[in-house]
Formats: C-alpha cells, structure tokens, sequence
C-alpha cells in the first residue's frame, strides 16, 4: 500500500504537465492558424521612396495601432532645417506633427513626434523623412488587432490561463492538508503569544520543541505551492510571447481606460482614454482572474 501511494503523486505531477503542454500547444495553434484563417489579410498603401542620403530614421515605436503617437529620430539630415513626413501616401503639414521637428547644429532630430492616421487599415507603412534633397525611410507597422478585439483576446487568454493554474494547483497541492496546517500554525502562534504574554516558561519550551516539526511540516506544504509556480511560469511566459508576436509587439497597445493609472496607463491620450499596452493588460487581466478564480474554485487556504 505504500509503495502505491509513494508512486501516485509521481503519475498525477506527469499527467499535468501533459496538460499543461496540450494548453501551450492549443495556444500555438490558435495564434497561428486559426485566427489568422478568419482574418482578412492586411493590406498596406505604402509608397516605395529611396533614401537619397546617407541619412537614417527610426520610429518609436515601430509598431503599434493607428492612433498612436509616433516619436522620430534621425541623423545626417541637413543641419538646423525643417524636416516633412509622410506616412505612407499621407503627407503631414506642420500642423500635424509636434515637438521639435528642426535638426540640430549637427543635423541631428530627436523628438518630432506624429499621431498615425486613425483610419489606415492593418500593414506596413513607408514613413519618409525629408529636408530637401535629404531623405530617408523607416517602416511603420499597424497590426491586424487593436482594442477592443485585442482586449478580448488578451482578456480570454489570461481567463484560460487562470485556469490552467487552478487546474494544476488542484492537481499537485494537497488543499485539505494546506488547509489543516494553517489552522495548526495559526493555533501555535497564538498559544505561543499567549505563553509569551503570560510568561509560561515551561510552556514556552514546550512549545519550542514543537515548532521545529511545525515548521518544517509548513516548509512542505509550501513547496507545493512553489511547484505549482515552477509548472505554469514557463507556459505563461511562452503564450506571452505567442501573444506579442501575434499582436504586433510587448509595448502594443490592446485596451483603453477612461482614467490615467500611474506607470500602467498615464503617458499617451487617444480619443479621449488612456492606453494600456499588452505587458500591462496581461498582468493586470491575470492577476485578476487568478485572484477570482482561486476564491471561487477554493484553491486558497
């Protein structure tokens, strides 16, 4: 009989990270066949400029939903002059850019900010720089989502992710036996501050030579906990991934809020509400839906 229950846990650890595998797999396969088959194909009305120069241009960021407020740098352009930008078949007047759109003494630019037509559909754009006969191009990308369709994406996958960590919390943690441990450590404790209080000395050694075992009963228990951790954390990180590729990037943006949350969503205002990018929304929706799905499936203790 022992030998059976000494080989139990080994088989129900395997049988979940099969589990977990078959989810990550699943995600895979979503993200790349399956919602790009019921997606229209991006288009693009980029134009094809050359550079006529040995000057250079980038854009952050490279890649984000239209709307977005675009920041460029350069070097090599024709010093303290105006430069014009246009974004794919769209030229800017001075009007629309902002920030300081005038090299330096060296013909540096930094700072000469854009906001990316709100009505261009998902491709890669041409933005050409220009200062006379100087110019040069860098790529601008609109991903095939953005909010709310990405929100809903990203909100699902942290739903079922949620899950899967419950799921696999069930599985590898032993909940009656967290459960009675925590009574029995919040039980000591208070004996220990009542024989404290009280100044029981035979009491207190006593209790001192209980709490070794104590302890290392609850070291156990929470060592499940650190396995549970250690199963799911490279899932996570590979559907985050998967996630950023499909999206458009780590910094996208995939939601709104109608009020700046500082660090989180209190930098750039479109349409009047915040932006939230995909490392933060993917944080936030999974630090959520675990808390809530950890109290209604009673996986804490």
């Amino acid at each position: 009989m022992a030998g059976k229950n000494k080989s139990a846990p080994s088989g129900g650890g395997s049988r979940t990270l099969s589990y977990v595998l078959i989810i990550v797999l699943a995600a895979l396969i979503v993200y790349t066949l399956v919602l790009p088959a019921f997606t229209p194909k991006s288009t693009s009305t980029a134009t094809t400029t050359t550079s006529t120069s040995a000057a250079t241009v980038s854009l952050t960021p490279g890649t984000d939903i239209a709307g977005t407020m675009v920041t460029i740098s350069g070097q090599m352009f024709p010093p303290g002059a105006n430069v014009s930008v246009a974004f794919g078949l769209t030229s800017f007047t001075s009007s629309d850019l902002n920030g300081t759109c005038t090299t330096s003494s060296s013909g540096a630019l930094s700072g000469c900010d854009f906001w990316v037509p709100k009505t261009v559909s998902p491709g890669t754009y041409e933005v050409t720089v220009s200062s006379g006969n100087t110019s040069a191009i860098s790529k601008f990308t609109v991903p095939r989502y953005s909010p709310p369709v990405s929100t809903v994406i990203v909100t699902a996958t942290s739903l079922s992710l949620g899950f899967v960590t419950q799921f696999v919390t069930r599985k590898v943690v032993d909940l009656n036996k967290e459960r009675r441990m925590r009574a029995e450590v919040n039980a000591f404790n208070k004996e220990k501050r009542e024989a404290t209080l009280a100044k029981d000395k035979v009491k207190l050694e006593k209790l001192k030579k209980r709490e070794l075992a104590i302890r290392q009963e609850q070291a156990k228990v929470s060592t499940a906990r650190l396995k549970v951790t250690g199963i799911t954390f490279v899932p996570l990180l590979v559907v985050y991934y998967l996630m950023a590729s499909f999206l458009g990037g780590y910094g996208v943006i995939v939601a709104y809020t109608p009020i700046p949350i500082p660090v989180i969503a209190a930098a750039t205002l479109t349409k009047s509400v915040f932006e939230v990018s995909l490392f933060w929304w993917y944080f936030l929706s999974s630090f959520t839906f675990s808390a809530m799905l950890s109290r209604l499936l009673h996986t804490t203790t």
